[in-house]
């Protein structure tokens, strides 16, 4: 049974003439009468008594314009909607964005001003799921934070940006005893563990940074990994361990914790909040990128 049959069986069924059903669905008559004939045999059913001066819808073809009255109309319009999506599906752009306070604040706010300008751009956000992942999915587009030059080895296949500069910090519970001191040195978290958050967060660059800062001395001797931010806050809330992070990633227990500058305050280094793209979705992401570029060019000015 196609879509087709079903059409002429309901143009058939709504004018009740062989010749006049034809020629609204512009083939022959004999066209028209094959297709009934077929939709009849595979459905088992007669759906029309004809004679030489009229045709008659049976109750079973009675029953079928009823049900099927709007079968066609329905397809069409949804293969319609279907090709509509699809179009839209193209210059849709697909972005995932860091689940971190700060970071998500951040990227609403650029996507809004971007769609004031430009209201037919669609967005499409996920949540963060590793550089690694940005390959193996259909994502155009990674809104993320960058402790280290992570991203360097990556200039073949990826363009990046760098939207803004955040001052990190050493973060603590204020229940850890060297939240007393006036002065902190990396020596005084000897033996601390640090939290970071997903395993494989830049492949461990938070505790590479700490490393590289240190002199690659081992002064945090263990890594915990959380894998969504609530339970790294409360882990660092009860005082089993430290944390790298900006000001803005402690979105709702700031006032609880101690932050250090890293390393110091005389010293201070920064992450880095950055855009990250394949190379092959450079052009569909031009307007984008330009409206990025000439933003935050304009506020470091």
């Amino acid at each position: 049974m196609t879509i087709h049959q079903i059409e002429c069986f309901l143009e058939v069924a709504q004018t009740l003439n062989f010749t006049e059903a034809a020629n609204h669905l512009y083939i022959s008559q004999q066209g028209l009468s094959r297709q009934v004939a077929a939709l009849e045999k595979e459905l088992e059913l007669k759906l029309f008594d004809r004679t030489t001066r009229e045709v008659r819808l049976t109750r079973s073809g009675e029953l079928l314009l009823w049900r099927w009255r709007d079968i066609p109309k329905e397809i069409w319009d949804s293969v319609g909607m279907a090709r509509e999506e699809g179009e839209r599906a193209k210059s849709r752009i697909r972005m995932t964005v860091l689940e971190m306070p700060g970071i998500v604040e951040l990227a609403t706010g650029i996507l809004a001003d971007y769609m004031e300008c430009n209201p037919n751009t669609e967005f499409e956000i996920n949540e963060f799921f590793g550089v690694k992942e940005l390959f193996n999915s259909d994502m155009d587009i990674l809104m993320t934070v960058s402790y280290t030059s992570v991203y360097e080895h990556l200039e073949e296949k990826c363009g990046y940006f760098i939207l803004k500069k955040l001052p990190l910090y050493l973060t603590l519970s204020k229940r850890n005893p060297l939240a007393e001191k006036e002065k902190l040195t990396l020596a005084d978290f000897k033996g601390e563990t640090l939290l970071s958050l997903y395993k494989d967060f830049f492949s461990g660059a938070e505790r590479s940074l700490f490393e590289m800062i240190s002199k690659k001395e081992h002064i945090l001797e263990k890594t915990r990994y959380y894998e969504n931010i609530n339970s790294l806050e409360l882990a660092l809330l009860a005082n089993e361990g430290v944390h790298i992070g900006f000001k803005e990633f402690y979105h709702h227990f700031g006032d609880r914790l101690v932050m250090r500058p890293l390393p110091n305050a005389e010293n201070q280094i920064s992450a880095s909040v950055i855009l990250v793209w394949r190379r092959e979705n450079e052009k569909k992401l031009k307007t984008f990128i330009s409206f990025l570029k000439e933003r935050f060019q304009t506020q470091d000015n």
